[in-house]
């Protein structure tokens, strides 16, 4: 592992780089929290997990933070490695814990991993992650190693399938984890008792037994204690598969492992819906990661009680996995609009990576609610670039007790110049990881909050 930390008002000045889009405005008044970068871990890119011939922090999934063990995990595909940062020191300690069990990153999403990461069941003693192929692994949340589960049960738990088991979510009142297969045909979630680490059921999304017909995948779910109920984006439903037509929210009954009724979803306001953090009732924010028949990439909050649309949050999308911090009450979405992913011409317009934070507050009170937008990386600045997607953020996970955002940003590649300047990297020039800049190499960054445009104090 190779630390480096930046504080102080040069970095502020540029972590706090303000992107907004149009449509997108600034808090304005009232006190609240602005985010500066505060430390970069340069990540120990053993590549374990890469295919031949591909290097450096490339491939992870998804990111979760446990307020009870004030611990994050990472699920490293790169390196085959759940990375857990201990977020109750200043700055917080790296430690790359590498499971050789992991199917790596492939060279195709649909059968790499480790994919979707949480923590709770049994005293947040477990940590559990979704892996290839149809594959869940119990593990000791303390240090990410491998649980023997009693009985002689095998772990990992096999979902069944070919690819890979994804993202996840926990019932605590049933003892249930509900676990996406995405890339099946049709996918599929599976609930997994999390007493007897026994498969109680499986729930197919081919459009009968009130299933929607899911036609690109399935993603990001949430439990809701106030709803009593796992609610499941379907990113399309009777589509061509490419999130051209609507896709919708799909509420489950724990109890009964049937869904109940199925939100739609406007084409327009979102397509695909990916990426899902429960809020304060009834919010529900939901991370669209295709582009509307409009162009837009949006992100968008919706009821949990019918479905409907509280907000719009027009050109903030692109994301995977969004995030609700109870502990400043606000949401964290990674984006790359369209813009950002549109291959660069001469004279376009382009735009950057960015975070942006809502707050869930001023929704409650009908206002408009972009507190900040946080500049990550520069995108599409070099038009020697005619081809490939962009290399881009989309996991991203808060810590409430100390108001830290931590990010997971990959390496370089596709539409985005080496060298362009990201988080990673100072003033856009590389801090030297083992010998080469984390601008292509990759990094997780953390971001911590102060009040009032105040400067973070230098951490010890």
């Amino acid at each position: 592992m190779c630390l480096k930390r930046m504080v102080g008002r040069a970095i502020g000045a540029i972590a706090m780089l303000a992107m907004a889009a149009p449509a997108l405005s600034q808090e304005t008044s009232g006190k609240d929290e602005v985010f500066q970068l505060t430390t970069v871990y340069g990540l120990d890119n053993t590549n374990v997990g890469n295919p031949a011939g591909v290097t450096d922090f490339v491939s992870f999934d998804i990111s979760w933070v446990d307020p009870v063990l004030h611990k994050y995990f990472l699920a490293d595909r790169s390196n085959k490695t759940i990375d857990i940062l201990d977020l109750s020191t200043l700055p917080p300690t790296l430690k790359q814990v590498v499971n050789t069990g992991f199917a790596g990153f492939t060279g195709n999403n649909d059968t790499s991993g480790p994919d979707g990461v949480l923590t709770g069941p049994n005293s947040h003693t477990e940590l559990w992650v979704g892996d290839s192929p149809g594959r869940v692994w119990v593990l000791n949340s303390s240090d990410a190693s491998v649980k023997t589960l009693p009985g002689g049960l095998a772990n990992p738990i096999s979902v069944g399938g070919k690819t890979r088991a994804d993202e996840l979510c926990f019932d605590p009142k049933d003892n249930l984890i509900m676990i996406a297969s995405p890339a099946e045909s049709p996918p599929f979630v599976t609930f997994i008792d999390t007493t007897t680490y026994k498969v109680v059921g499986k729930l197919v999304f081919d459009g009968t037994n009130g299933t929607p017909k899911a036609t690109n995948g399935l993603e990001q779910c949430g439990w809701s204690g106030t709803a009593q109920r796992f609610f499941q984006n379907v990113p399309e439903i009777n589509g061509p598969g490419n999130d051209t037509k609507p896709g919708g929210v799909a509420v489950i009954n724990a109890t009964t492992k049937v869904v109940e009724k199925t939100f739609p979803i406007t084409l327009d306001e979102c397509a695909g819906p990916q990426g899902m953090a429960i809020g304060p009732q009834p919010q529900i924010l939901l991370g669209c990661n295709a582009a509307g028949p409009n162009g837009h990439r949006n992100t968008v909050i919706i009821s949990q009680t019918d479905g409907s649309t509280l907000a719009v949050f027009q050109d903030l999308g692109g994301s995977d996995e969004v995030w609700f911090n109870p502990g400043d009450g606000h949401y964290i979405i990674p984006s790359c609009n369209t813009a950002c992913r549109t291959i660069p011409v001469k004279f376009a317009l382009t735009f950057d990576e960015v975070l942006g934070i809502v707050d869930s507050a001023a929704l409650a009170l009908g206002a408009g609610a972009i507190d900040q937008t946080v500049f990550v990386a520069a995108q599409n600045s070099d038009t020697t670039v005619t081809s490939g997607n962009p290399r881009t953020i989309h996991s991203v996970a808060g810590d409430p007790d100390n108001k830290q955002i931590i990010l997971p940003i990959p390496a370089v590649g596709g539409n985005a110049p080496q060298f362009s300047p990201t988080l990673c990297s100072k003033r856009g020039f590389g801090i030297s990881v083992f010998g080469k800049p984390t601008s292509k190499t990759g990094c997780i960054a953390v971001l911590g909050a102060a009040l009032n445009n105040d400067v973070l104090p230098v951490l010890p």
